[in-house]
């Protein structure tokens, strides 16, 4: 029978994390108070959050919610081992990774990816670094818009080269009438 406080803890798992869906797993174990206020408030400037969990508990709590891929997958037992940080917000797991990897190159040896889930993907580390390094939802957003807005432009452009050369073809034609009239 559980106690009280494993209780409410599980409950709370639930209202922070039941709709999360993507989220980078850290282990924080080796930042100090220090660097462990520097990583949150960077975490904040980057619209992103990390609830420590006791693992038993989460690995209970989230096994009906958004995190179930992660929380059944076979790797389970190795993320939710020892401290085990989840990094979520902004727009995913990509900008969770990306600050990760951010943070881990300039801090290094500070905090430690355990894994991930990005939609129903089950990431390792690797999966991890290896998102990272892809587009954010905001530069596809941008790279979209821009490729809308050629389309008219080039249509416009190649509309405007053909008045140009009609232009040019009455301008030479009103010369050579302008010298045969002579």
């Amino acid at each position: 029978m559980p106690n009280e406080l494993n209780t409410l803890l599980a409950d709370q798992y639930k209202q922070t994390l039941g709709k999360v869906t993507e989220t980078v797993v850290v282990d924080p174990s080796a930042l100090n108070s220090e660097k462990m206020a520097q990583f949150r408030a960077e975490l904040r400037k980057a619209n992103l959050t990390m609830e420590v969990v006791k693992n038993r508990i989460a690995l209970h709590a989230l096994k009906d919610a958004g995190l179930k891929p992660l929380v059944t997958h076979e790797s389970a037992r190795h993320v939710f081992k020892g401290t085990t940080g989840l990094i979520f917000g902004a727009d995913g797991a990509i900008d969770a990774a990306k600050f990760t990897t951010r943070w881990l190159a300039a801090n290094k040896d500070s905090i430690r990816v355990k894994g991930g889930l990005m939609g129903p993907d089950v990431l390792d580390e690797n999966g991890v670094v290896q998102i990272s390094t892809l587009p954010s939802r905001a530069e596809l957003l941008s790279q979209m818009a821009a490729g809308f807005l050629a389309a008219p432009q080039k249509v416009a452009a190649t509309f405007q080269a053909g008045y140009a050369q009609v232009l040019y073809a009455f301008n030479a034609l009103a010369e050579k009438l302008e010298k045969a009239g002579k």
